[in-house]
């Protein structure tokens, strides 16, 4: 919210992670589709209800059909102008604009009326809504206003309906390189760099891709980690360098870095145990911080437990309680289906003479 034009990374360890909190972003509405991006395989597990995906390509599918719809309503402004006609569309009805002539159309004819709209207000006397209404240039265009029944306008709303117009040509000069990029994989790589805000990934993801987004000139200013606890201190570093320093200092555009994670849950995975034990690869660079005293932000209320549950564990915690949807959530005060009690401690008994080990 505080710079909506930085680019932030997302990483997390796992793709269930990383899906979840996506969709939470897409939810959210603060950030259009078209400038979120999922990057590695995980991505069809995504609940949404775009149309297109939201890998490289899917991204480069919704824009183009973007494009289409917006110079269809610049069409439909220039015939209601008089600019021009139906008969100047393609063969197929196609709107007859590019990007590019979209904008000269912008300046030569939509930000003349509008400049001069407003001189003639500015000479009203009186400013009723009935004489504003008659000055609208863009009366043919909406086709609501100045009819009988219909609304009349006031300063405030013909400024706000010019506002959403400006807003497609905006928008269509963003798309306008895709009218010069011509294979799939410039249209992506453009995406990447210049134009999605958010690009997620997990960790294993952004060392695969490292050598190529590092190609392209890949940069960005946040750096979000969830899991980290569970990161390795090599997978927790690999998507601090995903960018190139800037000129001879090797000066890095990343401004700010938020690790997110449970140093008392699961730590990092490592099969072999003299890694594990001997050289402490087991410890993530989040738990390391912790440990060494950096300040941190520590949560003190949960809510994905039963407070009965939760008690089980918060000893580990300062603190801890509980928000307030968990004891009035229909979904904590039901009963767990082929339990007696809230929880239960089920012994399983070795397996061929083994059991469990670390």
């Amino acid at each position: 919210h505080s710079f909506p034009p930085q680019r932030t990374v997302i990483v997390t360890h796992s793709n269930a992670a990383l899906n979840d909190l996506f969709e939470k972003v897409m939810a959210r509405g603060d950030i259009p589709e078209r400038y979120l991006l999922r990057l590695g395989s995980g991505e069809r597990d995504l609940q949404t209800t775009s149309h297109h995906d939201f890998t490289k390509m899917g991204r480069v599918a919704h824009t183009l059909e973007r494009r289409a719809t917006l110079l269809e309503q610049v069409q439909l402004l220039s015939e209601s102008l008089g600019v021009s006609g139906k008969a100047e569309r393609g063969a197929d009805g196609s709107p007859s604009y590019t990007c590019e002539t979209a904008g000269y159309f912008n300046l030569h004819h939509v930000l003349k009326r509008i400049h001069l709209f407003e001189k003639k207000v500015k000479e009203l006397k009186n400013k009723t809504e009935s004489d504003v209404s008659d000055k609208f240039p863009f009366r043919a265009y909406f086709g609501d206003i100045g009819k009988e029944g219909t609304a009349q306008l006031s300063i405030q709303e013909a400024r706000a309906r010019f506002s959403r117009i400006q807003e497609v040509f905006l928008e269509l000069a963003e798309y306008r390189p895709l009218e010069l990029l011509r294979s799939q994989r410039q249209r992506s790589d453009y995406l990447l760099t210049k134009q999605a805000r958010v690009v997620a990934m997990t960790c294993t993801h952004a060392a695969i891709a490292r050598s190529h987004l590092i190609e392209v000139g890949f940069q960005y200013d946040n750096l979000l980690m969830e899991e980290a606890g569970q990161m390795m201190e090599i997978e927790t570093f690999v998507p601090l360098l995903l960018q190139k320093g800037e000129s001879d200092i090797a000066k890095s555009r990343l401004k700010r870095i938020c690790l997110i994670g449970d140093h008392h849950q699961l730590p990092p995975v490592v099969k072999n145990m003299a890694f594990s034990k001997f050289s402490n690869l087991d410890q993530s660079l989040f738990t390391r911080l912790i440990r060494l005293g950096v300040p941190y932000t520590e949560l003190n209320r949960q809510g994905r437990a039963r407070a009965s549950i939760a008690r089980l564990y918060s000893w580990r915690y300062r603190e801890l309680g509980d928000l307030g949807h968990v004891s009035t959530r229909k979904a904590f005060k039901v009963a767990n289906a082929g339990f007696k009690y809230p929880f239960q401690m089920i012994n399983v008994e070795d397996f061929e003479g083994r059991g469990e080990s670390t």
